[in-house]
This record gives structure tokens, sequence and C-alpha cells, in this order.
């Protein structure tokens, strides 16, 4: 049988009797002849062919529509699969009790890790699996819970909630990239275990203040390395999580280690580690430096890009962390200090804040939330600048958003 059809329902097997077209009008030598290949039908396509008579009796005929799938009865979908389908929205305050817990879970599983890597022994990866799991969906139920409460580190040691900080940051930052799950997956996996291989540093060299020695520098960078060998004894590591591991102290301008590749030489999950390594780094207390309030923080690392960083990826860093990052504390026009509760994604600048402390009266205040996008009823103004909670003598614990 004879179907002429149009050359975007042309497929390799399908032989041709006529292209419709002057034979001087085209390269094709030949006006029958059987489909090989896609090359075949994308230069049919160059020339300006836009359709063609197939005999099907000589080759393939075009593929019959689809049956309709009859909807599955509800009844029947798992609840499982209706809650991946759309993740339940928490209020913060229940995110925040939720995340928590999780944290708690996770510093324990970490610090078990940890130890099995300076023993020697097995680090069983498959224990993050679930944690991992956790903190994806309790980002994508509320994205304002579980990274401020993580860059807390309660009840951490440093390479502890380093860890935690950085995988739910990198968590928030694929959400705003619209990273699938599996890349996210990976991605958190890669952060919690990067800097496993501090086990085979001094303890001494890593808690350093002052410059490293060239000796000293490159002792420190053999972690890298070593946590890689490690992680890669007992379980072969995703391709995202392996570069996250070996690339997140490289730098944009090739200034990095331990390769000192730079541009997009670096894999994309290594320039976004890099970023979240850096920021969370900066804001954490430590025993030669004193935190960096996160808005500062985020400022230094947006500054750095095309040196350090991707300026392609930092944009969606900012929007995911905020520029006053909830939590953290801002002084408002009217004097007042507040506390951000949450972002406003297009407006970033006039987040949703707590009111607390009047900053010229040096006195608390009745708490009292404020939405500096509101067009009525915001009696203080708009932010003025970022705040640090001890400077004020004001525990950054206490005024977390509930």
């Amino acid at each position: 049988m004879i179907r002429r059809i149009p050359i975007s329902k042309l497929l390799p097997g399908m032989y041709v009797v006529d292209m419709h077209r002057s034979w001087l009008a085209h390269t094709f030598w030949r006006s029958r002849f059987l489909v090989q290949d896609d090359d075949t039908i994308r230069r049919m396509a160059e020339e300006d062919i836009s359709e063609v008579s197939i005999d099907t009796e000589r080759g393939r005929d075009i593929p019959p529509p689809p049956t309709p799938l009859t909807p599955v009865n509800p009844d029947y979908v798992s609840r499982a699969e209706r809650l991946r389908s759309k993740p339940t929205t928490l209020s913060l305050g229940e995110e925040r009790r939720r995340a928590g817990l999780l944290l708690g879970e996770a510093r324990h599983c970490l610090e078990d890790l940890m130890g099995a890597a300076r023993q020697g022994e097995a680090v069983e990866l498959g224990r993050l699996e679930p944690l991992i799991e956790r903190m994806i969906e309790s980002v994508q139920r509320n994205p304002d819970a579980l990274p401020p409460l993580a860059r807390l580190k309660l009840g951490s040691d440093y390479a502890v909630g380093h860890a935690l900080s950085t995988a739910a940051l990198i968590v928030a930052y694929a959400r705003q990239m619209d990273l699938d799950r599996s890349e996210t997956e990976s991605l958190a996996l890669g952060t919690l275990v990067k800097d496993i291989g501090h086990f085979a540093v001094d303890a001494d060299l890593l808690g350093k203040a002052g410059r490293f020695s060239r000796d000293e520098r490159s002792h420190v960078e053999r972690h890298v390395e070593e946590g890689v060998s490690v992680l890669m004894a007992h379980h072969p590591l995703p391709e995202s999580a392996l570069a996250v591991v070996l690339e997140h102290h490289e730098r944009f301008d090739g200034s990095g280690y331990p390769y000192h590749i730079g541009g997009t030489e670096i894999s994309r999950a290594g320039r976004m580690a890099a970023v979240v390594d850096r920021f969370d780094a900066m804001v954490s207390q430590r025993s030669y430096r004193r935190a960096l309030i996160p808005a500062l923080a985020l400022g230094q690392v947006f500054a750095a890009g095309g040196q350090d960083f991707d300026p392609a990826l930092l944009s969606a860093f900012v929007h995911a962390v905020g520029i006053y990052p909830v939590g953290s504390l801002v002084r408002l026009e009217s004097g007042h200090l507040a506390v951000v509760e949450e972002l406003h994604p297009e407006q970033l600048l006039s987040p949703v804040v707590r009111v607390i402390y009047h900053a010229g009266r040096k006195q608390y205040v009745a708490p009292v939330v404020a939405d500096l996008a509101a067009p009525v009823g915001n009696h203080y103004g708009q932010i003025v600048r970022a705040e640090n909670f001890s400077d004020w003598g004001l525990s950054a614990v206490r005024w977390q958003p509930v």
C-alpha cells in the first residue's frame, strides 16, 4: 500500500517511493530507497523535503496510535506513591521538629561512619540512604526548615556538623536548580562523606589558624584521595557523589586541588559542592576565627564568582539560601532587630521576619511577625543590614523560627 506522510513521521525501515520534489531540487540520486537511519531523515528535512510516499509492503508502516490506558482505580494506588507524587507541605514549626529528629539520627550515623574510617573498617554507605531520602523530602515540604537548623550544628563536632549542613544546603541548591531525584541523592551522599578522608590528616593541622607550609598543605590535601580510597574500597560511588568528593576543593580558575582543573573541566557536582563547602565553612564558628553572618558570607561567595566559583551557578545558590537566610538576624529601618522567618522567592530583600529587640533602647520587645513585602501593615520599614546575634547578647538557638 502506498501512503503519503509528512517527513516528521518518517522512520528508519520505511521504503520511500516518492519525495514529491523535482530531482534537481535535492541531492538524493535515488527516488526509491529503504531508509537506513535517522541521519538520512535529517538530511531530507534539511533539503526541505516536507513529505514523502512510502510503500508499506516493502518497508515499515506508520505505527498504530497507542491504545488509551484505562485509568487506574485510585483505590489501588499505594499511599506511598501518592505522597511521592505531591509532597505534603508542613508548617515551618512541624517541619523543624521533624528536621531536628532527622539531624540527630544522621549525626549518630555519621559519627559511626567516620569512626569506622579511622579504624580502617568498612564504611557502610547504605546506612545513609534512608537519611538522604528524608532530607530530600524535608526540603521538598518546606525548604526553610532543614538547612537553617543544620547550620546551627547543635550537638556536633565541626566535621559532622559541616557534613550535615553542607548536605542540607546542596539538597536545597539542587531543588532550586530543578535537578532530578537521583542526581540530588548522589549530591547529598557525596557531600555527607566528602571529608571522610580527614582521618588521615593531623588534627592539629585541621584546626590551624595560620597559613600552611608547603609540606603541611600537601599533607592536608591528601584527605581527598584518602577519602576516595576508603569509600571505594567497599562501595562504588555514584558518578556525582564521587565528583563531589574529588572536586569540592577545585576552583573555577584552576587554583584548587587536588587536580588543579578549572572551568567546566570541573563537573557541575564539583562546582556546586565547592560553593556549599565554602559558604558553610564561613558561617561556622572555629577555634581560630569567628563565624561570619550568613549575609556577609553569601556576599563573599558571590564576589568570588569567576575566580573560585562558577558564576553561572551562583544565582541559583543565592535563591536557595536567600540574601538574608532564614534564621539570620537583621536590623530594620525602625531600629528594631528581627529574625528572618520565611523567604519570598521573588522578593529576597523583603522576607517575613519576627521582630524581637529594639537596638536603640537595647531591650526586648513583644515578638511581632511582619511581612516586609506587604504593601500595607509593615510599620518597621525594610532591612538596613544583617547583624550578628552575639553582638547583641542574643541566642541564635533561642530565636530560631518555630
